[in-house]
C-alpha cells in the first residue's frame, strides 16, 4: 500500500480544485430544499419527441456510421450548420473555422492547454464564469480580474492594467469575457464596450476569448452584436454550446477559432478524447437541418423569461434594505449584493437549514472577494418555488442583517 499518494501527483494535479458550486450542489439533493444553486435547464424545455424522432431516424438510417469513432475536429454535417447558424452574425465563418467538443467546459480546457503556461497571465471579469477559473487555475495561470459596471467589464480600467502590465515586460495570453447576461451578474456587455475592446485588444495584439452559451436566451430588449461579428483582424475565438439550447446530456459544444489557430486546437483535443460522440453529434445535425431550432429558443425564451419576471418581482417585495440585484434580460442569472458585513459563505449552512441554496459570491472571484454576494438560478425552479424560495432567503437575510 502506499503510503503518500500524492506524492505521486503532478504539480498541475495537485493545482486542480474542485469546482465550489459543484460540491455546493451535494447540499441540494434534499427534495424540501429549493435550488438556486445550478444553472441547470427546465427539463420542460427539452425536445424529447423530436429527439426520440431524429434518434431512431439516425440508427436507422446511419447506424453504422454513428456508433463508430469520427473525426477530432467534428462530424462535417454538424459544422457545416453551425457554420450556417454563425453566419447570421458572420458571413466569413466556415466550417473549418468550427471544432466540436463534449461541452463548452472542454473548449476552455483545450484553450488553457494550447495558450497557457504556468504564470502566464489571462485577463477576465471580475467576478467571471468559475468555470473559467476552474479550467485556467489547471493550468497555473495567473489571473488578473477587471471589474465590471452595467455595461459590463470597465475598459478604462482594462487599458491601465494592460498599460502595467506592459512597463513589467509581461503580456497576457488572451482576455476573457462573457459578453451576454454574464454568468454570474446576468450583465450584457454594452456595444460600445464591445468596440473599445476589440480596441483594445488589437493595440496590444492580445486574443479574446469569447464564452457565448446564454446569447439567444434574451427575453427583452434589443440584440447587441456579438464580439467576434465585429472583429476584423481574427483575434476573437468563441465557444458556443447546445446545452442550454437543446439539453446539457448530448454534451455537444463547439469553439470557432481563425483558420491559423484551428490545427493547435485540434491536436489538443486529439489527445484528451480522440473525437466527440458521433451518435449525439449526428442527432444535432439533424435537428439543426430540420430547422427546429428557432422554435425552440422561442419556447425557451417564454418559459424564462416568465420566470425571470417571477423572481424579480420576489425580490422587489420581499427582501430587505441594503440587499440590491442585477436586473438582467436574458440567460438564467441574477446576482445579489448584501451589505458588505454579510459573508455569503458563512451564511450558506444556515440557508440550507431554511430549506434554500445558492452559489456564493466569491467562488466568482480569482482575487477572492465578492464574499458578500451570491448568485442564483431561475430557470430550474418552479414558478412557485421561485417565489417561495426568495420568501426564505429574504426572511434569513433579515434576521442576520
Amino acid at each position: 500500500m502506499i503510503n503518500n499518494p500524492a506524492a505521486f501527483y503532478s504539480k498541475a494535479a495537485l493545482n486542480i480544485k474542485r469546482s465550489e458550486i459543484r460540491e455546493l450542489l451535494k447540499f441540494t439533493r434534499q427534495p424540501s430544499i429549493i435550488s438556486f444553486a445550478g444553472g441547470y435547464p427546465d427539463p420542460k424545455t427539452f425536445p424529447i419527441k423530436d429527439l426520440e424522432d431524429i434518434s431512431c431516424q439516425i440508427l436507422r438510417e446511419k447506424g453504422a456510421t454513428a456508433l463508430q469513432y469520427g473525426p477530432t475536429e467534428g462530424e462535417e454535417s454538424l459544422r457545416e450548420e453551425i457554420a450556417k447558424w454563425m453566419y447570421r452574425e458572420k458571413s466569413s465563418i466556415r466550417p473549418d473555422n468550427i471544432l466540436i467538443t463534449a461541452g463548452s467546459q472542454q473548449g476552455l480546457d483545450i484553450i488553457s492547454k494550447t495558450f497557457l503556461d504556468p504564470n502566464d497571465i489571462v485577463i477576465l471579469e471580475l467576478p467571471s464564469y468559475i468555470g473559467g477559473l476552474q479550467a485556467f487555475n489547471a493550468y497555473r495561470a495567473k489571473m488578473v480580474g477587471v471589474p465590471h459596471d452595467d455595461e459590463g467589464m470597465r475598459i478604462d480600467l482594462l487599458e491601465r492594467i494592460l498599460a502595467e502590465l506592459e512597463k513589467e515586460i509581461q503580456k497576457p495570453k488572451f482576455i476573457y469575457v462573457v459578453p451576454d447576461f454574464q454568468n454570474p451578474s446576468g450583465i450584457t456587455m454594452s456595444l460600445e464596450r464591445r468596440q473599445r475592446l476589440l480596441e483594445v485588444a488589437y493595440r496590444y495584439e492580445i486574443p479574446i476569448l469569447e464564452d457565448s452559451p446564454y446569447r439567444d436566451l434574451r427575453y427583452a430588449g434589443d440584440s447587441v452584436p456579438a464580439i467576434y461579428s465585429l472583429d476584423t483582424q481574427n483575434h476573437v475565438i468563441v465557444l458556443g454550446t447546445f446545452s442550454k439550447l437543446l439539453c446539457p446530456g448530448l454534451r455537444i459544444a463547439w469553439t470557432m477559432a481563425p483558420t491559423e489557430w484551428m490545427e493547435r486546437l485540434v491536436a489538443a483535443k486529439q489527445g484528451m478524447d480522440l473525437c466527440s460522440p458521433t451518435y449525439t453529434q449526428l442527432i444535432v445535425a439533424e435537428y439543426l437541418k430540420r430547422g427546429l431550432l428557432p422554435k425552440q429558443i422561442e419556447k425557451i425564451r417564454h418559459i424564462y423569461g416568465e420566470k425571470l419576471k417571477v423572481m424579480l418581482e420576489a425580490l422587489e417585495k420581499y427582501m430587505p434594505q441594503g440587499v440590491s440585484w442585477s436586473h438582467p434580460k436574458g440567460g438564467l442569472f441574477l446576482w445579489i449584493e448584501l451589505p458588505k458585513q454579510v459573508n455569503t459563505t458563512n451564511l450558506f449552512p444556515k440557508a440550507i437549514k431554511n430549506k434554500v441554496a445558492y452559489v456564493i459570491g466569491s467562488a466568482f472571484h480569482c482575487d477572492g472577494k465578492g464574499t458578500n454576494t451570491m448568485r442564483v438560478n431561475f430557470s430550474y425552479p418552479s414558478e412557485p418555488q421561485i417565489v417561495e424560495g426568495i420568501r426564505r432567503l429574504a426572511k434569513m437575510l433579515k434576521e442576520h442583517i
